[in-house]
């Protein structure tokens, strides 16, 4: 009879070692997961040394991983042009810095470097005004005018990509506007809820067409994908310092510093290799600035990427 009160006491000493391992590993991930909270207050304060200030609020503890998006573009611009406009290209020109693609149906595209490209269904451009004109009327359109317009650039930007896959992408309407019968949507674009840095589309819609976009654009699927370790956040407020600081002692940039940091965010950016063949969206930490743009660094290398 003893060995049946034995086993309901192994099996408390099981169920509690098992709660306590349990406990173990959520610390150690955490730790492995997280910078000390420490560590963020006190990034916060080496910066205002020299005059950046941040709310320890924006700075995350977390340590984070990303998805780098690797791409090839062979044959870029012919094979964006004919998915765009649905025709084949019946004449090609070299332009400086570009390419010219007149397709069969009478439509004109031009293709620029770091994938700026115009597009013009009728071949010609249209008097459009210019955006600064048209600010302060999308309070006219009706939301469910907004939507249609919407669907007519998303309809549009995605032809000339071929099928994402299982990727998250979403083409977002970041403003809309109306001028004599025309709609101007201004289209961005994000993967899983982050931004694509200067992937930024103007597309003049007419009726449910578009017949006119402008802009930058990184069209086509990436054909392979990777897991990464991301730099520490803290690492790149290091260097967000000593850039911002350096920008202080150049003559050409005096505003440098002091300088508020409004918002962290990450955001992928494009990065060529090679002759521009070859092209990644790479993970990037966003730091934006009340008075010194914003800065983009690689968040897999931590260095200075651009500043806008």
């Amino acid at each position: 009879m003893e060995h049946k009160r034995i086993v309901p006491v192994l099996m408390c000493i099981v169920a509690l070692a098992c709660v306590i391992l349990a406990s173990v590993l959520v610390s150690v991930s955490m730790g492995l997961n997280r910078f000390p909270e420490s560590s963020v207050t006190d990034i916060a304060a080496y910066l205002a040394e020299d005059g950046i200030y941040v709310d320890p609020g924006l700075i995350s503890a977390r340590r984070e991983r990303g998805t780098v998006y690797v791409c090839d573009s062979p044959d870029y611009n012919r094979t964006v042009a004919e998915l765009l406009d649905g025709n084949t290209v019946s004449a090609a020109y070299v332009i400086p810095d570009g390419e010219v693609m007149i397709m069969n149906g009478g439509a004109r595209l031009e293709f620029g470097s770091s994938f700026t490209f115009r597009y013009f269904k009728n071949g010609i451009a249209s008097a459009s005004p210019a955006i600064f004109e048209l600010s302060g009327m999308a309070a006219q359109i009706s939301e469910s005018k907004k939507e249609d317009i919407r669907e007519a650039a998303v309809r549009f930007l995605e032809r000339g990509s071929r099928e994402f896959d299982e990727l998250n992408v979403e083409i977002a309407l970041d403003a809309v506007w109306e001028n004599e019968g025309r709609y101007y949507a201004l289209c961005s674009r994000s993967i899983d809820g982050i931004e694509i840095t200067g992937n930024l589309v103007l597309c003049t819609v007419e009726g449910d067409t578009v017949t006119e976009a402008y802009g930058t654009w990184c069209f086509l699927t990436p054909a392979e994908t990777y897991s990464a370790q991301l730099s520490d956040l803290l690492n790149i407020l290091f260097n967000v310092k000593k850039d911002l600081r350096d920008r202080a002692d150049d003559p050409e940039n005096p505003d440098g510093v002091p300088v508020t940091i409004t918002a962290i965010e990450l955001c992928y950016s494009l990065y060529f290799y090679g002759a521009e063949e070859s092209f990644c969206l790479i993970p990037c930490w966003q730091i934006v600035t009340d008075t010194a743009g914003k800065l983009i660094y690689n968040a897999i290398d931590s260095t200075l990427y651009t500043v806008k």
